[in-house]
């Protein structure tokens, strides 16, 4: 059975303090989770840009890699997973099965996708010097991810939308570092799911600023993520910018 130790990770560091608020699982027992604080998701974003530095320029196969071994880890925790998160949410086993399952699958087919390189829509102009009225340079387009991105977990889809869900491995497949906001209906089910990326973070010597996850419990938390300097984008917006030369 598992047992949450009620910590945020932060670039590697599981992360506690004083203040705590207990889990209301729809069965089983309760937990204490540590608040999240502002201080708490400074440090996450400035981790995260920090590891953008090298994740960002990493190859496709290091990061196709990376999501592999991240569901992988998950699939090595799917019994704990499913127990934590019915307890939590009292969805069926049935039904969280079947989302692990849906985010396993995402997470490989983004590592699929990646290795292919249509998705970086490259395209050359030649040059047009004898265009009128004026001349054209040579024009050269390529997609590079652009930065910190921040997740907010989902109420409803306590694997599939949150954690390690759609919006977190398309960032990573992209090149792009994230922090999550987790959601306090299903601590617990981000935690372990946080266990599991940073088992494959480790596996792959990646920095370990690419994935934070800082628990809720104050709406102080949420507002300084997306207020945050260092974050480009949130989940649902386009995770690249074009480089043109």
């Amino acid at each position: 059975m598992f047992e949450p130790h009620g910590k945020h990770l932060i670039a590697g560091n599981w992360v506690s303090n004083d203040a705590t608020f207990n889990s209301s699982p729809a069965s089983g027992k309760s937990f204490a989770y540590a608040i999240g604080r502002v201080s708490d998701v400074d440090k996450a974003v400035k981790s995260a840009e920090d590891a953008f530095w090298s994740y960002g320029y990493s190859s496709r196969a290091e990061r196709a890699a990376f999501l592999n071994t991240i569901a992988d880890e998950i699939d090595a925790r799917a019994e704990a997973i499913t127990q934590i998160g019915s307890s939590e949410t009292g969805l069926p086993e049935m039904r969280l099965n079947g989302e692990r399952g849906r985010t396993i699958g995402q997470l490989r087919l983004f590592a699929t996708h990646i290795l292919q390189d249509d998705y970086l829509d490259i395209r050359f102009d030649a040059a047009l010097p004898d265009r009128q009225p004026l001349p054209r340079p040579e024009l050269k387009m390529v997609q590079r991810p652009i930065g910190p991105v921040a997740v907010f977990g989902a109420s409803n889809f306590p694997l599939a939308f949150s954690t390690a869900g759609g919006d977190t491995a398309a960032a990573l497949a992209a090149g792009c570092p994230v922090v999550v906001k987790g959601h306090s209906a299903h601590p617990g089910t981000g935690e372990i799911i946080a266990e599991a990326i940073l088992a494959a973070i480790k596996k792959c010597n990646i920095h370990p600023g690419v994935f934070s996850l800082i628990q809720g419990g104050d709406r102080k938390v949420g507002s300084a993520l997306v207020e945050h300097c260092l974050i480009f984008v949130q989940q649902g917006l386009n995770l690249f910018h074009f480089l043109v030369s």
